[in-house]
């Protein structure tokens, strides 16, 4: 207690300094008093989209509040990935982050509308998933030892369709012929619905795509997969060999889609959000819930998520300088 006055001002700081020193306490042990939401920037319906979902259905019971996701697709996933960062700092608004945004985008745009290093806080991997490469059933290359061969033979007349021109699928494509030298025409198309016809008919050699998209095709038989980029065969599609079994053993990589913050939230919100979703990742619920989307949980968190995009970033960013691609922008 302040007896003289010349000290008045001195037990006002100390008196605030001291309320700041248990605000940030007093709003973990309170949060979430309501619900909170997440910006996902993709569409609804798709992979990021339900993985979100399912995702945040167990958080939200862990944290005790219901969880909304809101879906801002846009410019690669710019859009949605800018309203997080502008999002206040209090745990209320989540983001969804992604290999392709944060891996793939920085090296392919001259310029974005955030900082992806200094504007969010990682907090969990949702969960990860392989790229697979396919071809049609009627198609004669049995495997991928079979399509590189004749690749080889007729450079450049071979072709392999994706979402799009930049997506971490066409990197995927140009990162096995750079690796097994070999040249093959990338064919860029809106998506699956698009894709798939070009190639069961014929008119284009393979797609590339993330498993959980192509996994009901490869279940139908109409898609052969030949190769996929995980560290040990699906158990869903065990037919389908990796590239380590098929001679490439450094082409391990995965997509994956995970849940972030935006700069600023209170160390004992984000403490609160981590112990949260180390719950959700261990619960055998979710993890089959991931496994029966085509995606595999994963433990990789906080610290180990920033390791691994920072290792992610630079495999793309060498793939995107050494074959000059390029967007419109």
């Amino acid at each position: 207690m302040c007896k003289r006055a010349k000290h008045g001002f001195s037990c006002v700081l100390l008196s605030a300094l001291a309320l700041m020193g248990v605000a940030p306490a007093q709003a973990a042990d309170d949060y979430p008093n309501r619900p909170v939401k997440i910006i996902v920037p993709y569409p609804p319906g798709g992979t990021a989209d339900l993985m979100a979902r399912n995702f945040c259905e167990f958080l939200g019971r862990e944290l005790g509040q219901s969880i909304v996701v809101e879906n801002k697709p846009g410019a690669a996933g710019q859009l949605g990935t800018s309203l997080a960062a502008q999002a206040a700092p209090d745990g209320y608004t989540l983001g969804q982050s992604n290999a392709g945004t944060f891996e793939v985008s920085p090296h392919l745009y001259k310029s974005l509308p955030y900082n992806l290093k200094k504007d969010f806080e990682q907090i969990a991997v949702m969960g990860r998933m392989g790229v697979v490469f396919g071809v049609s059933a009627e198609s004669p290359y049995k495997t991928l030892d079979d399509l590189i061969k004749d690749a080889k033979k007729h450079p450049g007349k071979l072709s392999f369709a994706t979402p799009g021109v930049g997506s971490s699928n066409h990197l995927s494509g140009t990162l096995l012929a750079s690796t097994a030298g070999f040249e093959w025409m990338h064919v860029p198309f809106k998506g699956m619905a698009e894709f798939l016809p070009a190639v069961l008919g014929g008119q284009v050699t393979a797609l590339v795509d993330q498993y959980p998209s192509m996994m009901k095709q490869l279940e139908a038989g109409k898609i052969r997969g030949i190769a996929v980029s995980t560290a040990e065969r699906i158990p869903s599609s065990p037919n389908v060999p990796t590239f380590k079994e098929s001679g490439f053993p450094n082409l391990v990589f995965y997509s994956w889609f995970g849940l972030m913050v935006p700069k600023g939230v209170p160390a004992p919100v984000v403490d609160k959000l981590t112990n949260a979703s180390r719950k959700v990742i261990g619960n055998p619920d979710y993890r089959a819930k991931v496994t029966a989307l085509g995606a595999e949980p994963t433990d990789i968190m906080r610290g180990d998520m920033v390791k691994m995009i920072d290792n992610g970033s630079q495999v793309w960013k060498k793939v995107i300088e050494d074959n000059k691609i390029t967007v419109d922008k």
